[in-house]
């Protein structure tokens, strides 16, 4: 369904301009919305497996602080790089639009929700990695990654597994943003 060079025919591409994610409790699942700039949006289910699997991908990404993430064995050079970087990210967090609610898009592609099966993080060369949801629809959703919607993502997940009451792995020890949505002003791709 995707392609990792160009979109085909099939592919239809826009930029994000929004993205919320919340906890339904009929469906016992969080509900992933992105908002694009062709005034739609797209609607994918993620359950508590897929959600954990995420979170393990962008984590590793984010450059978040854990409790972890600096070890008594690390070398002084690459523990204060980790610090400066971690630094960064909290920082970054903190700068970030929480507070703004999510515009519903007047029109949902493909008809609806669709159920991500699957999460990889997919890398080409020097490139920013993308985020790819294979759904059980037999449509993939990829999301082209930077550090701020890495740290969004990563946020929302915080939140809304607490709201589910499910746990993931390695709590970040960044301070959390309390999100409605977050608004992305930079040119996103959804393949």
């Amino acid at each position: 369904m995707t392609s990792p060079h160009q979109p085909s025919e099939h592919q239809q591409v826009a930029a994000i301009q929004q993205i919320n994610l919340g906890y339904n409790a009929e469906q016992d699942r969080l509900l992933f919305r992105v908002g694009l700039s062709d005034n739609t949006e797209l609607l994918v289910w993620l359950t508590s497996r897929i959600t954990q699997l995420l979170w393990s991908l962008l984590t590793g990404e984010a450059h978040l602080p854990t409790a972890t993430s600096i070890q008594n064995e690390t070398p002084p050079e690459q523990a204060v790089e980790q610090f400066k970087q971690e630094m960064q990210a909290a920082d970054a967090l903190q700068k970030m639009d929480f507070k703004t609610e999510y515009q519903p898009r007047p029109e949902v592609r493909n008809d609806g929700a669709m159920l991500a099966v699957n999460a990889l993080l997919i890398r080409a060369g020097n490139q920013q990695p993308s985020l790819e949801l294979p759904c059980l629809e037999g449509i993939s959703v990829r999301i082209n990654l930077n550090p701020e919607l890495t740290l969004a993502m990563c946020n929302m997940l915080q939140l809304a597994t607490k709201e589910a009451g499910w746990a993931i792995n390695a709590a970040a020890a960044a301070p959390v943003q309390n999100p409605i949505a977050i608004q992305i002003d930079e040119k996103k791709r959804l393949h």
